[in-house]
């Protein structure tokens, strides 16, 4: 858990990523992430704080591929996934464009699974 959190540290002081990403990101941290499960959320937090910076930075943005969203889509960790996506959201207290959305719910089914 503190590597996820030091990751998101480098990635604020570089400029990387926004202020407002690594907060969200590392509330995030807080409410999902174990010592035990932190590896499997490694790509998730990232993509989490890349998001939100081009967000925030009104960068362009793309789905997943829709033969992944497929088989996410059929996944018993979809709706668990997506309250996780929900309370990002209301963390935010902003709603993600659906690009984004799908990219969390498509890592957080994969970080899931892996527990």
């Amino acid at each position: 858990m503190q590597s996820l959190k030091a990751r998101l540290d480098v990635l604020r002081d570089t400029n990387t990523i926004t202020e407002r990403a690594s907060l969200i990101a590392e509330r995030t941290v807080e409410q999902f992430v174990t010592d035990e499960n932190a590896a499997s959320y490694t790509m998730l937090i990232t993509h989490l704080a890349m998001a939100v910076t081009r967000i925030d930075r009104l960068e362009p943005l793309s789905p997943p591929p829709e033969s992944i969203m497929k088989e996410i889509y059929e996944s018993r960790d979809l709706e668990e996934a997506k309250r996780r996506v929900a309370w990002i959201e209301e963390t935010m207290g902003d709603t993600l464009p659906q690009e984004e959305k799908e990219f969390l719910i498509m890592h957080f089914v994969s970080a899931l699974s892996m527990n």
